[in-house]
């Protein structure tokens, strides 16, 4: 192949990548092109790399269809080295993830979900092989588009998949955790209840020894719990979901003395996510309008579910505001806390750990309706009371204000005794 080149230009790409200064990116990937012709075992990995760094530059930011031309050269480079390459799969997988992202940004659903299950075949030898990388969150991708189609079988059957490979290596840095936690999500979509109650308690079990072991926050137990309790009561079980309570309550009436060490970026995506699968009222997909995979960080999501989820939020916001006789309080109730939740995971996906301060109007004024339909009819208010109790009391923990969370939280629990 290489009588195919000049020689010259050979010469000069190699002045570039050598050269003491770094190549810009252009210069990279054209270097890379000529190299990749002479030595291609040596250079596709390197030009599929340059190809995706290139094209996540800002340069191409208003210049979509670009982007994606580099990135399908990047795949293109990645098809082309030998089956028997072992850096084929990851280099593969690495420039197909970025393809499949750019092609859910152009609103092309169909292909991108074809990418990922691409992926996710491509994936499973290399998981068989070793741990995580680019392979584990392959299979992640399928499995939350997936979800996001309403295919929930399907996704809690990957999850499981994904969790098999992520338990040896613990909570340690969350990875195990966030897999049990949408394993949970999904096998509760799918109806899997024995399921999802067993990852459930699995999840509570990941943060009870990492407290333990390296005195990881007290609010990640918290959360688990609260997730675990709210399922049980509603399989339920009530006198499982008691002793959660009860173990929250006093969790609580710690933190509200001595608050709690830090858990870092972790702790409000990880709240975000429990929060929003929590109750009755899930907004799960139907035929030809999926939904954001609810058991995964919202960023997770593919751009075109992500966009519509949020962009809806002025509209919902409006249903709630326009005016509604008492008749029509219940619902009004069911509709303020899905604004609550999308408004929530908006916040929580905007301003990180200043989430609070911009919905924490939101959950008081759930309160509020939800006293006021309490105060109406005190049968069909109970519920509704201690579910916008229990949510305020679990965001304002979130926001590390534990007394506060306390008083809700108890007055919360004292409501549900009523309702057993």
């Amino acid at each position: 192949m290489s009588g195919d080149v000049d020689q010259d230009a050979v010469l000069r790409a190699r002045n570039v990548l050598l050269g003491s200064g770094r190549p810009t990116p252009r210069d990279e990937v054209e270097a890379c092109r000529v190299l990749a012709r002479v030595s291609p075992a040596s250079y596709l990995p390197r030009l599929s790399r340059a190809l995706i760094g290139l094209g996540h530059g800002d340069a191409f930011d208003e210049l979509p269809e670009a982007r994606l031309a580099l990135f399908e050269e990047a795949a293109q480079a990645a098809y082309a080295l030998d089956g028997s390459d072992p850096m084929r799969t990851e280099v593969l997988l690495r420039a197909l993830d970025a393809l499949q992202r750019q092609v859910f940004v152009l609103g092309r659903r169909a292909e991108g979900l074809a990418l990922r299950e691409e992926m996710a075949e491509l994936s499973r030898g290399a998981l068989e092989d070793g741990p995580g990388g680019p392979a584990w969150s392959a299979l992640a991708l399928w499995a939350r588009a997936l979800a996001e189609e309403g295919r929930h079988r399907e996704a809690a059957e990957l999850h499981e998949e994904i969790v098999r490979h992520a338990r040896p290596y613990g909570p340690r840095g969350g990875g195990a955790a966030w897999a049990v936690l949408e394993w949970m999500a999904e096998a509760e979509a799918a109806g899997f209840r024995e399921t999802a109650t067993e990852a459930a308690r699995e999840l509570v079990e990941m943060e009870r020894s990492d407290l333990a072991d390296r005195g990881i926050s007290r609010t990640l137990l918290l959360f688990a719990l609260l997730r675990l309790a709210e399922l049980l009561d509603g399989y339920g079980e009530s006198e499982a979901a008691s002793a959660a309570f009860d173990e929250i309550g006093d969790l609580l009436a710690g933190l509200a003395a001595s608050g709690d060490g830090s858990a870092g970026a972790y702790l409000y995506p990880y709240w975000a996510v429990l929060f929003g699968l929590s109750g009755h009222d899930r907004e799960l997909p139907t035929p030809g309008r999926p939904a954001p995979a609810l058991g995964a960080e919202i960023g997770e999501s593919t751009p075109d579910v992500r966009g519509r989820y949020f962009a809806e939020l002025p509209a919902l916001r409006a249903a709630v505001d326009a005016p509604a006789t008492d008749a029509e309080l219940a619902e009004r109730v069911v509709a303020h806390r899905r604004l609550t939740v999308r408004s929530a995971l908006h916040a929580v996906h905007r301003r990180g750990y200043l989430f609070l301060e911009p919905v924490l109007p939101l959950f008081e004024e759930g309160v509020t309706l939800a006293r006021r339909l309490h105060a109406l009819d005190p049968e069909a208010g109970i519920a509704p009371l201690t579910r916008a109790l229990f949510d305020r009391a679990s965001a304002l923990a979130a926001g590390q204000r534990f007394a506060e969370a306390h008083t809700d939280f108890q007055e919360a629990l004292g409501l549900r005794a009523t309702l057993l």
